[in-house]
């Protein structure tokens, strides 16, 4: 059976206009690319006690970060974290090399995270998180984001 001349496209402007028509059905119709974020939550400690802003990077291991796998979160008073990207709450799937910050004043003195420290020029502060803990590329702790409703983030970064 012989192929019907208008379903033929030889024609360079015609394969133009298909492909440009095809791509914009695409557009209109709402056809996305961007991958589902899945919600990271967990419990971070430090040396066994919680901190109130420990901070939680998570950047992704075989891949350069996007919006969709660059995470980051803090702790509550009772160590309780809940993570977030660019691009919402929760990361794409796939392994992450985790990193982590907690600022207090130089002394020791946990710096209160309900108030602004930022303007007070006198306030020195020190990172109490060891290394390699602290490094975004030498960290050893790594996690897992699975294409799941839940994952659950705990950790204890070893003390000094």
């Amino acid at each position: 059976m012989k192929t019907p001349t208008f379903l033929t496209i030889t024609d360079p402007i015609r394969k133009t206009a298909a492909v440009f028509f095809a791509c914009l059905f695409s557009l209109i119709t709402g056809c996305s690319f961007e991958p589902e974020l899945y919600p990271v939550t967990g419990k971070v400690t430090l040396d066994g006690k919680a901190y109130n802003r420990l901070l939680v990077y998570m950047r992704p291991m075989d891949e350069t970060p996007d919006k969709y796998s660059l995470g980051v979160g803090e702790t509550d008073v009772s160590g309780k974290l809940s993570l977030r990207s660019t691009a919402g709450n929760g990361l794409k799937a796939g392994t992450y090399r985790v990193s982590f910050s907690c600022m207090v004043a130089k002394g020791g003195e946990v710096l209160d995270g309900n108030e602004k420290h930022d303007d007070d020029r006198t306030l020195v502060t020190e990172d109490i998180v060891p290394e390699p803990f602290c490094s975004d590329t030498d960290s050893t702790a790594t996690f897992e984001v699975k294409p799941v409703s839940t994952n659950e983030f705990i950790f204890d970064i070893p003390g000094k």
